[in-house]
């Protein structure tokens, strides 16, 4: 361990200030920023206003809950538990009719889909868990947290509710969950909208995999990247979560930070990243025969959509909708053009865009 602490603090430095240096806007740099893989290029926690993320942390990793703006939606906070074989697992059941299936993404949780859930719930029976190690569910029980094993809660979650076939919706690293569970479980899902997916065509994905399967960060970074994450989490926002800045609702921020524990954060980070196996990535796709939409920001600085054509080919069945000037985050940048969409594909009715 202390051999690869020290190779990685002499060797990373040194590769990200050459890529720098040559090209400031190179796809590896980007990746160096976004996960602060070097942190001396990020902003010291010093510099970054502590309106949300002064003394978060409590004794024990037990996060502080911040005070949340006036009119944050209280029927979120409304407890839904399970108790299943990969873990204890919270979620969140709104609406009747057709199930929909809610899968975030890394670092986020079920509260990822406020702005999406009360209108989606006018026309479906919605569900929004917590994947294992996330928001308010509890750790992986047996084996690492990761894709395979947060499909196996998906399905556990699926049998556990009764539920014989959904529409399946998953973001980010909850796009490569939606699709190994698909691949796996064809029969269950009957439409799967993936919003800018972890995929094997994306080269930002497919590096950062390798980084961390290879070594990686060791964990005594990674601690130190989620102790300062709820400080961070405002420059985030701004500069890489949503392509406008002025959108970015009062009860984000604080509602993302509720979501973040130090040490499971730290060990879910790491494992999931390393779960990212490109050529399994592929193989899944390749066995995804259903009505699929793809959906990403123009904007998008996390999975850019440059790969969007690679997963077209690979998903013969499958639509784009691109949402014009927004991010990563776009599901709730700009949630009344990514509800209206989702609905109309999900209904199997003619898009307005």
């Amino acid at each position: 361990m202390a051999l690869n602490t020290a190779v990685y603090l002499i060797c990373w430095p040194l590769a990200t200030k050459i890529i720098y240096s040559k090209q400031r806007d190179a796809w590896l740099g980007a990746v160096s920023e976004d996960l602060l893989l070097n942190i001396k290029y990020m902003p010291s926690a010093s510099k970054i206003p502590p309106k949300f993320g002064e003394g978060f942390w409590r004794t024990g990793n037990q996060p502080v809950t911040p005070p949340l703006p006036s009119g944050f939606p209280t029927w979120l906070s409304r407890e839904c538990r399970i108790e299943l074989a990969t873990a204890e697992t919270y979620y969140i059941k709104e609406g009747e009719g057709i199930p929909v299936v809610l899968v975030h993404g890394l670092l986020g949780y079920s509260f990822c889909w406020r702005k999406n859930i009360p209108e989606l719930a006018r026309h479906f029976k919605v569900f929004a868990l917590d994947l294992a190690g996330c928001g308010q569910s509890g750790e992986v029980k047996t084996g690492d947290c990761g894709v395979s094993s947060w499909s196996h809660q998906l399905q556990q979650f699926l049998d556990a509710m009764k539920l014989e076939k959904v529409h399946l919706v998953g973001t980010s690293a909850g796009g490569a969950v939606a699709v190994d569970f698909t691949s796996q479980y064809p029969e269950r899902v009957e439409r799967m909208i993936l919003v800018a997916p972890v995929n094997p065509f994306s080269r930002r994905v497919v590096w950062l995999s390798r980084i961390y399967r290879w070594s990686g960060p060791p964990m005594p970074l990674l601690r130190r990247l989620v102790r300062r994450m709820p400080q961070l989490l405002p420059w985030f926002f701004r500069n890489r979560y949503y392509a406008d800045p002025s959108r970015i609702t009062p009860e984000t921020i604080p509602g993302y930070q509720e979501g973040l524990r130090e040490e499971i954060s730290a060990q879910m980070l790491r494992q999931s990243i390393r779960s990212w196996d490109s050529s399994q990535m592929e193989s899944q796709l390749a066995r995804v025969n259903l009505p699929t939409l793809l959906v990403w920001g123009d904007q998008d600085k996390l999975v850019p959509p440059d790969c969007l054509p690679r997963l077209l080919s690979a998903l013969p069945t499958a639509q784009a909708f691109v949402i014009p000037g927004a991010g990563h985050f776009c599901y709730e940048e700009l949630p009344e053009v990514f509800n209206q969409e989702v609905i109309r594909f999900l209904r199997n009715e003619p898009s307005d865009f």
